[in-house]
């Protein structure tokens, strides 16, 4: 459940002699092109913010128990691991007349709209079937919420993947890292709107939509969503796909060809996704028990509720508290994601190219630090937070903290891929490791064709008879190309080299403009390319699944029958096993001799889940370290 993806590869599962008609473009003036390509994000990213914020607390009002609301949360993790895939195959074959990617993002966009609002009027939408108040009525209301979640998150995962691959498809090599800029600009201004709407008494301002926040806030994210996704479905125009020759290699192959590129990932490959796995051990409670944790701590210091409206009211305030958290943590997250990139060395192999505004901050040259360090100092940022939460106990204290690790998101959002995208295109390899990992480092091309775009923008176009050519085969055109041009989107040229330039070369193999090697080494490229990032998205999504295995069995500790955020229940949680709640007696005892062990105050047990999170990010330091050192050497 991460407003994240892997970036997919358009064309890997195609081979060259797919044929196709049409010409990918974008509509309208240049400079809305770009962001009519990406906004569809913005869309996703609003919506993802709103579940972030608003499931757990949700969960527990409707008398889940914690255990199970962090079982709940696999739904993340699934989907990461089976929609992306198997939505990938399915678009990339797709000879639908309106494109491979549109159909499906309609369909994809529409089952969320659609679970979006089940889960924000969960409650009423029971009363249809049950009576309100009554015990089948909150069961009810339990399995719908689950199914909503599980819902959205399959079908967010799909669109948000089909949206990463449009933008692939469009947009030729040259320009897919100002696409992935503007990408990246949506993903933070999704995150500040969403987190920010959950933060304003939506229902003193829109009675009509519903008496409850996240009913409000259900019904703004779905219609953003369909309107983001219409407005790029309208202007954008797919090459479509005709035939294809490719062979299923079946199950039994790619596993085979995982678990081989998986033995042989060059060394610097395998500790960023060592330290992806610790990293991920701590990011994960942050991203979805932030509300809660906030929550409780305002619930601790308030007087306890007369009655259930007093309670419903005091509920949705610690919401809103948390949400607010999370807006102070994306706005910290959106500055950082533009003032960073200024801070970090270019690589070695580059050649700077100074701009007026660059001339003027040269200064920044000895300020500048490795891409690896600013990471390790991040995630060491990171783990001194998760340790803080051992002396804070009040609100402020708390979403100071949270905010703090806004910094740290936009680097674990940027660095890692990037990094991962230098070691893949900088690997060596020669004809005769058939069975190496051999990517090309195409950043070079990119940059004479950019600079000089009149002297072999193509260094492929001699060898290719211009007899041979079917006119109606077409490769995408750039917005800038269309008129003539190439204007630089953002100034600052390091930010451009990014996780899409994975798929610049990618896309440039797939689309034949490397002829150096022999037809059946050319689809092995970008097989083994795609893998690696498959393998890379594995060390982030297993350590979510162990965190919520350890999260299930530290809330049946701690709070077995907690299902709200002051202990009140104003639905039948599901119950636990009573040796489990026998034992969490016990360990409250042992944690707090002094207290009355009839009294429910035990440690706060995500702040615990939090600290275990903070030896993981120290881990992750320490590796990182130790990776910064390494590639300064190199």
């Amino acid at each position: 459940m991460t407003g994240f993806s892997v970036l997919p590869f358009a064309e890997d599962s195609l081979d060259d002699e797919s044929r196709w008609i049409g010409r990918a473009r974008i509509l309208g003036p240049p400079l809305t092109r770009l962001p009519t390509l990406t906004v569809g994000l913005l869309g996703v990213q609003v919506l993802w913010s709103v579940e972030m914020s608003y499931a757990s607390p949700y969960l527990l009002s409707l008398g889940l128990s914690k255990p199970l609301m962090a079982v709940v949360f696999l739904a993340g993790p699934l989907s990461g691991l089976i929609v992306q895939p198997l939505i990938g195959v399915l678009a990339d074959n797709s000879k639908s007349r309106f494109g491979r990617r549109r159909p499906l993002i309609g369909i994809g966009a529409a089952l969320c709209c659609v679970a979006t609002l089940l889960f924000g009027y969960t409650r009423p939408f029971a009363a249809l079937f049950a009576t309100p108040g009554s015990s089948s009525h909150d069961s009810l209301s339990i399995w719908l919420a689950i199914l909503s979640i599980y819902c959205i998150d399959f079908s967010i995962n799909a669109v948000q993947a089909l949206d990463r691959a449009l933008l692939v498809d469009t947009l030729p090599p040259s320009d897919q890292p100002s696409g992935n800029a503007w990408a990246a600009r949506m993903l933070a201004i999704g995150s500040v709107l969403g987190f920010f709407a959950g933060e304003i008494d939506l229902p003193r301002w829109l009675p009509f939509l519903g008496h409850a926040q996240l009913e409000n806030l259900a019904v703004i994210a779905s219609l953003l969503l369909v309107f983001t996704h219409l407005l790029t479905s309208i202007c954008v125009k797919e090459r479509i796909l005709v035939a294809t020759h490719s062979r299923d290699k079946g199950l039994k192959k790619e596993i085979y060809d995982i678990w081989n590129t998986l033995t042989r990932l060059p060394r610097v490959i395998r500790q960023i996704c060592y330290i992806q796995f610790f990293a991920w051990l701590a990011w994960f409670p942050v991203l979805f028990y932030t509300t809660v944790y906030i929550g409780e701590l305002h619930k601790s210091v308030s007087p306890p509720p007369a009655d259930d409206i007093s309670a419903n009211i005091l509920e949705e305030e610690a919401t809103r508290l948390g949400a607010r958290a999370l807006f102070y943590s994306a706005l910290v997250s959106l500055a950082a994601n533009i003032i960073m990139p200024f801070f970090v060395a270019c690589a070695k192999e580059e050649v700077a190219i100074l701009t007026p505004l660059q001339l003027k901050k040269s200064w920044l040259e000895h300020v500048r630090v490795h891409l690896a360090t600013l990471w390790a100092f991040s995630l060491f940022i990171f783990a001194f937070c998760m340790a803080a939460t051992f002396v804070v106990s009040s609100v402020g204290g708390a979403t100071f903290i949270m905010s703090v690790t806004g910094f740290c998101w936009a680097i674990a959002q940027w660095a890692p891929f990037t990094l991962l995208a230098e070691a893949i295109l900088s690997h060596p390899a020669t004809d005769e490791e058939t069975t190496s990992i051999y990517l090309e480092d195409t950043r070079s091309n990119l940059r004479s064709r950019t600079d000089d775009d009149g002297q072999d923008a193509d260094e492929t176009q001699h060898l290719v008879n211009p007899d041979l050519e079917d006119p109606t085969y077409s490769r995408p055109v750039s917005p800038e190309q269309e008129d003539g041009g190439y204007p630089r989107i953002i100034i600052n040229h390091e930010a451009r080299i990014s996780q899409m330039d994975i798929n610049v070369s990618s896309t440039q193999i797939s689309q034949g403009t490397s002829p150096h090697r022999p037809k059946k080494n050319l689809n092995g490229l970008s097989s083994q390319a795609g893998a690696i990032l498959g393998i890379h998205n594995m060390f982030i999504v297993v350590p979510q699944f162990l965190v919520t295995g350890l999260s299930s069995i530290i809330f049946a500790i701690f709070d077995p029958q907690k299902s709200v955020l002051h202990g009140h229940h104003p639905g039948n949680a599901i119950p636990v096993d009573s040796t489990i709640a026998t034992s969490g007696d016990v360990m409250r005892q042992i944690l707090n001799p002094d207290k009355d062990p009839s009294v429910k105050t035990g440690p706060n047990s995500i702040a615990i889940i939090f600290r275990l999170g903070g030896v993981a990010a120290a881990v992750a330091f320490v590796l990182c370290w130790r990776l910064a050192r390494e590639l300064k050497r190199t």
